[in-house]
């Protein structure tokens, strides 16, 4: 048994740079998706208190807590955004999955090169716009926290939008070498 497990082992072809590449890549990606979803698991655990906090307050007048709003909505944009970018790494993003499946497979993939590439296309002008919108804002404080509103919610935009266009070219290299690249 262990002679055959050695033999299948060195059989098997090593693989070369490209393949080492890609796999620590693919490694790379995986840690940045954890990441991501770790971040958005906190922001939505921390948001819910946090609203829960707010409701607590309006009908207690002994309880001051003009802040929950501004956190809230701070939480909800990096929420929204990242969860987003999630959607295209896992190709849960909105898509019209009965027309597209009334295709052949070459038009199918044809199909998800072309909504791979607007999303990429799509994320780039996000992050450049949202670049410049983040700086616009930078010194501007939100009214109760005092917080920069451009590092604390538009910064979201160009961060979401830059995982969002990594996670989109992921998956249009995955179609590209057949590996489908939709619902991972």
């Amino acid at each position: 048994m262990e002679l055959t497990r050695k033999t299948a082992r060195q059989s098997l072809p090593s693989p070369g740079l490209a393949g080492k590449l890609g796999q620590a890549l693919c490694f790379l990606l995986d840690v940045l998706m954890r990441l991501t979803e770790g971040v958005g698991a906190f922001l939505l655990a921390a948001m819910t208190l946090v609203i829960t906090w707010q409701v607590i307050s309006r009908y207690h007048p002994a309880i001051n807590s003009p802040w929950t709003e501004e956190v809230a909505i701070m939480m909800l944009v990096w929420f929204g955004l990242t969860g987003a970018a999630i959607g295209i790494r896992r190709g849960t993003h909105i898509g019209v999955e009965f027309v597209v499946a009334l295709f052949p497979p070459r038009v199918q993939r044809f199909l998800a090169v072309l909504v791979n590439l607007a999303i990429m296309v799509f994320s780039t002008f996000l992050f450049f716009e949202g670049i410049a919108l983040a700086r616009g804002c930078w010194h501007d404080r939100m009214t109760v926290t005092l917080v920069p509103r451009g590092i604390f919610v538009y910064l979201a935009v160009p961060v979401a939008s830059f995982l969002m266009f990594i996670y989109s070219c992921e998956s249009l290299i995955k179609v590209l070498m057949g590996e489908g690249g939709e619902g991972r």
